[in-house]
């Protein structure tokens, strides 16, 4: 994959994880939108917080500026969507390119608005499948451990088709 927009969630349960190099054998470029770089670093004690500043200095993650909110959408904020998910939408949607998120609410409003998206698991099935992590099930183990949430539904889904179930 060329291009993705991530929103925070997945990208700090990755940087906590120490998967950015694994995301980058992924998707050549990763943008992330100012305020999703803010929600990520703004407690650098926080575990990730530190990865994900070092991976936007490398260069190895991009942080652009915020794109503003297109008129034609009033009422978006309604949606109980956060700032961070709302600016990925509106990056991805400027930019024409996939989005990487987790948050059920967010995936539904990126999709509506003709998104493709890509959840962080759907992303670690995909390195399995290139050979960039040798299996998914003792990732998934541990960002569940470290208090990610990623539905029984969904692990069961991608450990099949991983063939680890």
């Amino acid at each position: 994959m060329k291009l993705i927009v991530s929103d925070a969630s997945p990208l700090i349960v990755i940087a906590k994880t120490r998967l950015i190099p694994v995301l980058n054998g992924m998707v050549k470029e990763v943008i992330i939108p100012e305020t999703v770089y803010a929600e990520c670093t703004l407690d650098l004690a926080l575990p990730g917080a530190q990865a994900v500043r070092a991976a936007v200095e490398a260069g190895h993650i991009l942080a652009r500026p915020d794109v503003a909110r297109p008129d034609a959408d009033p009422d978006e904020e309604l949606t109980g969507l956060d700032a961070g998910e709302l600016a990925t939408i509106h990056l991805a949607l400027a930019l024409q390119c996939p989005v990487l998120m987790d948050e059920r609410l967010g995936r539904q409003v990126a999709r509506r608005r003709g998104l493709t998206v890509i959840g962080s698991a759907g992303l670690l099935l995909g390195a399995k499948q290139r050979g960039l992590v040798p299996a998914v099930a003792p990732i998934l183990d541990q960002w569940r451990q470290s208090g990610y949430f990623l539905s029984d539904a969904v692990i069961k889904a991608v450990l099949e088709r991983a063939g680890e179930a």
